[in-house]
């Protein structure tokens, strides 16, 4: 930047070069006392210039250079700090998806356990219901056998009654016991009894 102010008086200075060669009148004609004198304001004016407004002019194109400079460097780690947040971003939801499909395993493996554990509880109720239920079948069973008994007893105490009281001979005993065996059994008795 710095070359390009200094080259600037020497391309002024050479683009007034064509005016020299002009000869004669008009627009075109050359005036020493007025290329002396624009050349003498040009160079003080310069000078001004490069004193007070150059050195500002530079020190903000370079401050300028400098605050780009800085945006690129930080653009670049804002650039290399996304892609690390993107990278780890990448892991936890890998790490998040094979948390997720455990977490699933887990789960089909627990229902599945709980499922053989429902299964094997209603067997074994269903276990325990059918011995209560044939416990429950022969006590009726011994019940109803006890009350045969006792009807029977009761039956044998009732015919001996009659017996008794009758007293009547063998062959009229045979028949009122198998009569009564008959009444209580609902069958008839064969006679041999």
């Amino acid at each position: 930047m710095r070359r390009l102010l200094l080259l600037l008086p020497a391309l002024i200075l050479g683009s007034a070069a064509p005016a020299y060669a002009a000869e004669g009148g008009g627009l075109l004609s050359v005036n020493e006392g007025l290329i002396v004198w624009t050349i003498l304001i040009f160079l003080i004016v310069f000078a001004v210039l490069a004193k007070f407004a150059f050195p500002k002019i530079l020190g903000a194109v370079e401050a300028r250079e400098r605050h780009l400079a800085e945006l690129a460097s930080a653009a670049e780690r804002d650039r290399a700090e996304a892609a690390t947040l993107l990278e780890q971003t990448r892991r936890e939801m890998e790490e998040t998806r094979a948390r997720i499909q455990t977490a699933i395993a887990e789960s089909r493996t627990e229902v599945e356990r709980m499922k053989a554990d429902i299964l094997a509880d209603a067997r074994r109720e269903q276990e325990e219901m059918m011995l209560r239920a044939r416990r429950d079948v022969a006590s009726e069973r011994a019940a109803a056998l006890d009350t045969v008994r006792r009807d029977a007893v009761d039956l044998a105490i009732a015919a001996a009654e009659k017996l008794v009281r009758r007293n009547l001979d063998a062959e009229d005993n045979r028949r009122l016991v198998r009569e009564f065996l008959g009444q209580a059994s609902g069958a008839a008795v064969p006679a041999g009894v």
